[in-house]
């Protein structure tokens, strides 16, 4: 018998199952990290839109708070007018 040919089927069979369980187990990390990808870059995009709306609203609460915006309001809404201003009425309508 040649003794130095004699392999360990053991060893081989738990070394087989070591690199399957690995194998395994780098594919499913690789499609969770994808997936955590994708919600990274969706919680980014919604960032952005938030942000957008944030500088809007700012404007607009600026804009709220101006005294043109006031006078534009009590002009249109509830019809006042100014000393001093005359005020012409359309009768043809």
């Amino acid at each position: 018998m040649n003794k130095g040919k004699k392999h360990n089927w053991g060893l081989i069979i738990i070394t087989g199952a070591l690199v399957f369980y690995i194998g395994t187990v780098l594919v499913r990390q690789q499609a969770i990290i994808h997936s955590q990808r994708q919600q990274l870059k969706q919680i980014q995009e919604n960032i952005e839109q938030e942000k957008e709306l944030n500088e809007k609203l700012l404007r607009q609460k600026e804009e709220v708070a101006s005294e043109k915006y006031n006078e534009k309001i009590a002009r249109e809404s509830l019809g006042m007018v100014k000393n001093g201003e005359r005020v012409f009425v359309d009768v043809n309508r």
